[in-house]
């Protein structure tokens, strides 16, 4: 009887929702390594790691969700500090932008909203650690990305570090 009752409120379906498309974040083209400079310094950043998930389903059930979604996002390897910018859609022509490197600053708002042509018109988009966070979990105080690529990166230190 449980069972069969598990069965009926568990549900899996096909989804609709069409793919980010490549032109709007070309994992494929993104450098392996890019140099940084903050006046007299330069650093090395390296691409650690790149993610493209595409969950074709959703399921519900008494004790899982599972949405359907479109993830990709890459890993940079700053100073030693992990910086993760990702594109997430789960809604048709609306995508989720977000930066994680901020350590366990959980009091950061990272994730904006935008239309999925914005993100093909180059804008520049801002996150920022709050003030009020613990500098000592990160050295990273400010990413800004033009579109979804990182083009500076400001330490705790107040260096403005930008794309060479």
């Amino acid at each position: 009887m449980l069972i069969s009752l598990v069965l009926l409120l568990s549900c899996e379906r096909e989804c609709k929702l069409s793919p980010i498309p490549t032109n709007i974040f070309q994992l494929e083209d993104l450098k392996q390594y890019y140099l940084f400079h903050s006046k007299n310094d330069t650093v090395n950043a390296k691409i650690t790691d790149k993610y493209d998930y595409y969950e074709k389903t959703s399921f519900k059930s008494p004790t899982k969700i599972r949405r359907c979604e479109h993830y990709k996002s890459y890993e940079l390897d700053f100073k030693g500090e992990k910086i993760l910018v990702s594109v997430r859609k789960n809604v048709p022509d609306s995508l989720e932008l977000d930066v994680f490197a901020f350590g366990n600053c959980t009091k950061f708002p990272s994730e904006k909203k935008i239309i999925q042509k914005e993100l093909l018109q180059n804008k520049y988009y801002t996150f920022e650690r709050e003030s009020d966070c613990d500098s000592s979990n990160s050295i990273v105080k400010k990413v800004i990305l033009k579109g979804y690529l990182i083009t500076s990166i400001t330490t705790s230190d107040n260096k403005i570090w930008t794309i060479k």
